[in-house]
């Protein structure tokens, strides 16, 4: 339940500080005044959207203060796991428009304007004229429906929702290996030439820099063949045998002259090394060789193979890889038929489990809407609509396939009415007139607010285009809610006004260049002259504020 709500800096609020009870609370005042401005307010603490443009002129921010009594279980677990404390039964919801950055807090605790959806869906509704198209767009009836029972419908749309999400899944890996099948099989001829003409040319890792070191050694053969007969000249020369003598004169001298010592060990060391690489080097100039045919060779495997990398436009380690591709495709291709029968059962399964969860869900509903039915025909005879209402379930399909399969569920329905006896059932977007339109929509909101124990309903104008007789049902219609639910309604008739536990006007004033609004709480007697107020529309008379005491002492009775 609401229990204050301050409002600051916004739009020609500047500083409101308002009590409200249980039961039925009015607001009224002139077109203008502010009403919309409150209503305003409590749709931020409930997780509207804000709009920087509601700041006071001359203002950088605005802040709206709403305070509520709690005492429902979900909502305090919902708080637990955002880590705000609940320890006095009530809730401090601060709202900050900023110019800059605005900001919710819960109990002190910041969180986001998402969370703040999350628990204002326990705390309050908040009836507007946008409701008045939802029950004109079969899109939102599904929606209407689940919502009569959201705790029973949510668990069932959850467990769906999963379901689907696998079902799509494994349908998304069975249709992605038939295409890879169908793709191989429409290309097999392409790739079996791709495959075969690849595997002829045995490539292999870092072929190409062996291929170009080759070519350039046997390029420079006369250069290298000139340096290498010079090199075995020396070979053939004794100054490894000299290097030796000189290691043991070093070794000498280093026996009796320490400051040889470092010369002969490095000499030493180096000495055995000096001897492997001229053993190699020798080696290799033994087994140099020019052959001019290799060379023609190895310049052609270099130019097939530059040509074969412009064909792919591939390296020759992707050429290797695309290669080596080819031939595990072209192999599982046999094994895919296997592959693909065992997602299409598992993609079976998964459809059918997920048709088995939708079937579910489509009976709940079916006996929720029947639920509807009755309280909805009962509630709109107590506002004077005598109609028959129906929830018309379009059929599911004799073999139904995965188009039925809706992200909330199989069903598609209608809202249908006749509201002329005789004239039959048709469809409510369709024949609704602006004052059923009120009536229906508030018949609607009794029973969702009794089935989901809404604390707290706001109405804007629900009476709207409605007068007389009509607008007595309503205002009793609202009482009775308000019996079960604090209920906070601005209104201009005075048949719903007299009938309030509690009234507030709303009025403003201009002072200077500035306009402001102000609220009051109205007693007994102020009540009784704001009911006669909306009776003339003008000026007071006796004989309406007479009119007026008995209406607003009746509903006393």
């Amino acid at each position: 339940m609401l229990k204050k709500l301050s409002i600051r800096n916004l739009a020609i609020i500047e500083n409101i500080d308002v009590s409200f009870s249980d039961g039925f609370t009015v607001l009224t005042g002139e077109t203008g005044a502010g009403k919309s401005l409150v209503i305003d307010s409590l749709s931020l603490l409930l997780g509207e959207r804000a709009s920087n443009e509601l700041i006071r002129a001359g203002e950088d921010s605005a802040l709206i203060t709403g305070v509520f009594s709690i005492d429902n279980q979900p909502l305090r677990a919902l708080l637990s796991s955002l880590n705000v404390p609940t320890a006095d039964d009530e809730i401090m919801i601060v709202r900050t428009l900023s110019k800059s950055k605005g900001g919710v807090k819960i109990n002190g605790v910041s969180l986001s304007v998402q969370d703040l959806g999350k628990v204002a869906h326990y705390l309050a509704d908040i009836h507007s004229q946008f409701d008045f198209e939802k029950i004109l767009n079969p899109e939102n009836y599904l929606s209407i429906i689940d919502g009569f029972s959201s705790e029973l419908t949510s668990s069932y749309k959850r467990a769906y929702g999963s379901l689907l999400l696998d079902y799509k899944e494994k349908k998304n890996a069975y249709m992605s290996l038939l295409k890879k099948k169908e793709k191989i099989e429409e290309d097999r001829d392409f790739y079996e030439y791709q495959y075969k003409e690849l595997k002829a040319f045995a490539l292999k890792e870092g072929e190409e820099e062996e291929i170009s070191q080759e070519i350039a050694l046997l390029n420079n053969y006369d250069k290298i063949y000139s340096l290498s007969q010079e090199a075995e000249a020396i070979l053939h020369e004794d100054f490894l045998d000299r290097l030796y003598e000189l290691n043991k004169i070093l070794s000498k001298l280093s026996a009796i002259q320490p400051q040889y010592q470092e010369t002969h060990d490095l000499l030493d060391d180096r000495y055995y090394e000096i001897e492997d690489a001229l053993k190699t080097l020798k080696k290799q100039l033994e087994n140099l060789d020019y052959n001019p045919g290799r060379l023609n060779d190895l310049q052609q495997r270099d130019s097939d193979l530059s040509a074969l990398k412009r064909k792919y436009r591939r390296s020759v380690p992707e050429l290797i890889a695309y290669r080596d591709e080819l031939a595990s495709t072209l192999g599982e291709n046999a094994d895919l038929s296997g592959a693909i029968n065992e997602k299409k059962k598992a993609m079976d399964e998964a459809f059918q489990a997920c048709l088995e969860k939708g079937e579910e869900l489509t009976i709940i509903r079916r006996k929720i809407a029947r639920s509807i039915e009755k309280e909805l025909e009962r509630n709109m005879a107590d506002l004077l609509l005598k109609a028959s209402f129906r929830v018309e379930f379009a059929p599911l399909p004799a073999k139904p396939d995965d188009s039925i399969l809706k992200e909330d569920g199989l069903d598609t329905v209608d809202f249908l009415i006749e509201t002329n006896t005789g004239e039959g059932l048709r469809s409510l977007s369709k024949v609704i007139s602006g004052g059923e339109a009120s009536r229906i929509m508030l018949s609607f909101k009794a029973v969702l607010i009794k089935a989901n124990r809404i604390p707290t309903v706001i109405f804007d104008e629900i009476d709207t285009g409605i007068s007389g007789e009509t607008a007595q049902a309503v205002a009793k219609k609202i009482r009775e809610i308000a019996l079960n639910s604090q209920v906070i309604a601005i209104t201009h008739m005075p048949q719903v006004a007299s009938l309030s536990d509690h009234h507030i006007l709303i009025c403003k004033q201009v002072k200077g260049e500035r306009t402001y609004a102000h609220i009051k709480t109205l007693n007994l007697e102020e009540k009784i002259h704001q009911v006669a107020y909306l009776i003339s529309g003008d000026k007071v008379t006796d004989k309406q504020l007479e009119y007026a005491r008995e209406m607003v002492l009746a509903k006393r009775d």
